[in-house]
Parts: C-alpha cells; structure tokens; sequence
C-alpha cells in the first residue's frame, strides 16, 4: 500500500526451492480452488436466505442476528487458527475447522427457534473461521510471492464464482424448498474438504510434544477479544431501537467493551509466548495499514450482498431467486476483476496500483445506493454494482498480499488470520450499524404510518416483524405504498451511512500510497521503491 509495494523478480535460490508453485502438481493446485470454490459457496448463500427465515420465525427485528451470531465467533477465533496451525500443523487446524462446521450446519438446519437458530450459526461460524483462513495461510506456505499473486487470483476467483451461484442457489432453495436445505448442503462440502485435506495435501507438522503444543496456544487472547467484539456489538445493535443511546444497558456494554479491548491489547503484549495478534506487527507500515484496510474493506463489502436482496424482496417484490439475480452483477465483474489483478501483480510485481484504483471504485460504485428506489431502471442497479464489483475484486487479495509480503516469513501465517479477522470484524460493525440505522428508520416510519391509519395498525405490526406480509395482507394502495417507501427509507439511510466506511477506506489506502518511508521486504531482498 506504501510506495513500496513492488515485487521484484528475483535470481533463483534456496529459498525459492523451497517452496515455488512448481513444485506442487496441478492436482494440489486444483485442490486448494475446489475448497475456495465450496467456501464461497455456502459463505454468500447468508445474503440470500437470512431474511426468508427471519420472515418465518416473524423475527425481522433480530434478522440481522443470523449472520452477527456466525460472524461473532469467526471474527474471534480466525486469529488463533493461523497460530494453532503453527503449532499442531495446517492439516490438523484445518480438519478441525470442517468437523465444527460440519456440526454448526446440522444444528442449523434443525433448529425451530430464533434462538436456537442463532446459537447454531455461532458453532457454524468456528468452523468456518478457520476454512477461509487456513486456506489462504497454505497459498503462502506453497507458493512463492511472485506465484502467490497469479495463484491467489485463482483460487479467489474460484470464490467469486462460486458466490455468483449460491445468491441464485439460495435463492431458489428458499422458493422452491426450505432454507434449511442451504444448511444440509454443507455437509458433503465438510465431508468433501476433509478428503481434500487428508488425502491429497502434504502439509509439514510441527514437532514437539501435544503439551507443549497447547501451551503455547493463545487461549486468553481469544476469550478476551470474544468478549469485546461481543459486548460492543451489542451496544451497536440496541443503541437508539431496543434500548435508547443513554440506556444503562447500551452504555455498560460499550464502556465494558472498549475497556477490555484495552486489556486484550495489553495482555497480547505481555503475557502470551506467541499471541494470536503479535503486536509487533504494527511496526511495519504495510502490515498495519493492511490491517486497518482490511477492517474498512469487510465493512463495505459485506452490505451491498446483505441488502441488496432484502431491497428486491420487499420494494420491488421479486421473488427469492430473482433477489439473488440483482447481486450478480457485483460478483460476477468481482470474479473478472480478481482474475486480472492476479494476473497483473505475477506479470508486473506490482500490487499498490490494484489497492489505489480498487478503493476508488469500491467507493464510485456504492455511493449511488443511497439513490436506489421503487422506479429505479435495471441499468442504473447493474452499472454501479458492476464497478463496486470491480473494486472488490482488485482489492480481496491484495491487501492480503501486501501484509504477507511485508511481514517477515515466520509471521506469515499470524499476518493473514489478523488481516481476515479485521475483515470480519468490519463486517459485523457494518451489519450491527447499517441494521441498527434501518431498523431505527423504519420503527419512525411504521409509528408514523399505525397514526396515519390506525385501522391497519395490527397488521402493520406484522409487517414489522415478517416483511413477506407486505405483499400479501391487502393493504388499500396508500397504506401499501407507505409501507414500500418506510422501507425504502431505512434501506437508504443505512446506504448513507455506508458512506463513511468507504471514504475511510479510500483514505486508508492513500495514506499508505503517500508514505515514502521504509523499504518493502521480499525473501530477504530489499526492494526499491
């Protein structure tokens, strides 16, 4: 992200044969894409379904809670997989991850409450921490820098488009059958990555007794940093809905929750051998940039998926597949654009040039959301999620690469969870506030509209809690055009305040590109600015 931020072509040596692509057969190659490929697959199929089963447990309010309750537990413990894999070995870490997922998934699909519900996809989201996270740390373990940007195209692409399918999957297992088949299908992807892992990667493992081992494992670091993101995302979500901003309850967790942010910060520089986030690596330029990057880049990222859909379901009442239809303008150009950006960083050695035009159109192509409506025309929603698209794409890998190649090789690994758990813990700050300020609208604009007409203020209520009744309680027109525009006017305000996220993100990344100073480091060569 800094001027720095070149790979040079370097003279073959030892260190390159140590661990150049070449050495691994296109069956590993295929391999680690086929895993990307399932990881994308049931990754983006959330977007699609988490309002249909909030529509059916007629618990819209708490929507948002399905996807918060997986990202809780993936954003705390996608730092301590790359430090666990250090210890007792990718292969084992990675297994591990399946198994929870695999477990998460069933109970899911099972579950018959809210609650029950929530709790599964918290045990689905430690699984899942681990798959995207482990899967990235190998491309470092097995391919060179230079070979790391052609591969991670790749298999990021494999991800894309994989994403592009399952907004339309979940779109037709929720009309067509139960969102519960969305859960069930996870468990031939668990059964299918244990095989790939098992049976065809050779990964190294670490010596030393299994004592040792779990000692060095960060247990409370990950404990702390639970209980933080926790209690500050719960202010987050009831400030100014559930509970007002100067409540006890809002303030006592947003005061808890940066206090013991506070102590995670220090207990990881003084107490743990080897802490999941190794506070030293905020002393290379690139690396904290990288990390700060990845927090912005998971918050804007994450909401055009998660409200896009929710926006044709109840404004335009398309069906469920058609709500997954209108997202496939961004991951399809994402899936072009990563191809090209791998394509660009192995030929040039050259990655800064994708973050700086990434950000720029991540930031042009999501600021028209805030003029979505009822009338707007299909070429206005494609085109701005098309560039958002292409932004997103020149960026997902990116920045990855650009703390790995700056962190020194031993730090690999504790680089790429910390990036991946700043992304995720943007998204869960983007869906707690941008649901948060929708959710607060459209309680303003359901008041208002009960008052306007208070024969309809029963079934207004249920459309308060289930949104597919809008279209079938049959409101007279003024009534029902009232209802789309409150909604239209809280999916807008949260558009708004998507706004500054991508602003800082854009910022974040010209920061970085104006700084001057330092050197970037590739397999121990020093490269010219």
């Amino acid at each position: 992200m800094t001027a720095d931020s070149s790979l040079e072509p370097r003279e073959s040596s030892e260190t390159d044969s140590q661990h150049p692509a070449e050495r691994y057969s296109l069956l590993v190659s295929s391999s680690i894409c086929l895993l990307m490929f399932l990881i994308g697959l049931y990754t983006t199929m959330d977007a699609v379904i988490y309002v249909p089963i909030a529509n059916e447990f007629n618990s819209l309010p708490r929507a948002e809670w399905i996807i918060n309750g997986y990202l809780i537990t993936t954003t705390a413990l996608q730092p301590i997989y790359g430090k666990v894999s250090d210890i007792v070995g990718r292969a084992p870490a990675m297994v591990t991850a399946s198994f929870l997922l695999l477990i998460g998934s069933v109970l899911s699909a099972t579950a018959h409450s809210m609650n029950v519900l929530i709790f599964s996809r918290a045990v689905q989201g430690l699984g899942s921490a681990g798959m995207y996270t482990m899967v990235n740390i190998v491309i470092a373990d097995l391919y060179s820098e230079r070979a790391r940007g052609r591969f991670m195209g790749i298999a990021s692409g494999a991800w894309s488009l994989a994403a592009s399918g399952a907004v339309v999957l979940g779109g037709v297992i929720v009309q067509y059958s139960t969102w519960r088949v969305a859960f069930w299908i996870n468990v031939p992807i668990c059964v299918i990555a244990a095989v790939i892992i098992l049976s065809i990667m050779r990964l190294p493992v670490p010596s030393g007794s299994l004592r040792d081992k779990v000692k060095r494992i960060d247990f409370g670091g990950s404990l702390l940093s639970l209980i933080s993101i926790v209690l500050i995302l719960l202010a987050l979500s009831w400030g100014g809905r559930d509970y007002s901003w100067g409540s006890a309850a809002v303030i006592c967790c947003l005061v808890f929750g940066v206090l013991i942010l506070l102590l995670f910060i220090v207990y990881e520089h003084r107490i743990p051998l080897e802490p999941i986030v190794p506070l030293h690596l905020l002393r290379t330029h690139n690396v904290a940039l990288a990390f700060i990057g990845h927090l912005f880049f998971g918050a804007i990222t994450y909401a055009p998926l998660m409200f896009i859909p929710q926006w044709a379901l109840v404004v335009r009442n398309t069906t469920p597949v058609t709500s997954g239809l209108y997202t496939l303008p961004f991951t399809l150009s994402e899936f072009v654009s990563v191809m090209v950006s791998g394509v660009w960083v192995t030929r040039s050695g050259r990655y800064r040039e994708c973050i700086w035009l990434g950000s720029m159109l991540l930031l042009s192509g999501l600021t028209p959301l805030i003029l979505l409506d009822q009338d707007s025309s299909l070429g206005y929603i494609i085109g701005f999620q098309v560039v958002a698209g292409l932004g997103f794409g020149l960026c997902i890998q990116t920045l990855i690469l650009t703390a790995q190649v700056s962190a020194a090789g031993r730090d690999s690994a504790s680089a790429t969870s910390v990036c991946l758990f700043m992304r995720s813990l943007g998204a869960i700050l983007v869906v707690a506030v941008l649901s948060s300020v929708n959710g607060n609208r459209l309680t303003q604009e359901f008041a208002s509209i009960a008052k306007t007409y208070p024969e309809y203020a029963s079934d207004i209520a249920k459309v308060a809690e289930n949104q597919s009744l809008i279209h079938r309680l049959g409101f007279p027109p003024e009534v029902f055009d009232s209802l789309v525009n409150a909604f239209m006017k809280g999916m807008r305000a949260a558009f708004t305040a998507l706004i500054p996220f991508s602003a800082l993100f854009l910022l974040t990344v010209a920061a970085g590109s104006s700084s001057t100073n330092g050197s970037a480091v590739v397999a121990g060569e020093a490269v010219a600015a």
